[in-house]
């Protein structure tokens, strides 16, 4: 599997990435290095969610070990709030990666997409 180096993070990818994913991916670190709100766009079949995916674990990966243990998921859907909790990210202030989706569909293909990647032992699905 390659192996990038982009913006001084290694992300694993699982086949040779195109000049446009190297470039997605890059923006992807950006923003999350610098805290700040990223809006990506990218034709259809280039590969955005498996991109995103990859640039993101590799990221958190490069700020400490993940926890796989024990998450609490708490929801409180009368104020349309979801709150979050991993007893890791809380003790050591990192930050907790979630990916919501509109729909099942959507949920499965990036479960997929996850499975391809060096990543998947990071999944978590509830």
């Amino acid at each position: 599997m390659p192996t990038y180096k982009l913006r001084g993070i290694d992300v694993d990818f699982p086949f040779e990435a195109y000049d446009c994913q190297l470039v997605y991916m890059e923006k992807v670190i950006e923003a999350l290095q610098r805290r700040c709100n990223a809006l990506l766009e990218s034709p259809t079949g280039t590969g955005k969610t498996l991109c995103l995916l990859c640039a993101t674990l590799a990221w958190r990966k490069s700020l400490g070990a993940f926890s796989t243990g024990s998450s609490k998921i708490k929801s409180e859907f009368l104020g349309s709030q979801s709150v979050v909790g991993s007893s890791q990210s809380e003790a050591s202030n990192l930050p907790t990666i979630v990916y919501t989706s509109r729909t099942h569909s959507q949920l499965r293909q990036v479960v997929q997409e996850l499975r391809r990647s060096n990543y998947r032992s990071y999944l978590i699905v509830s």
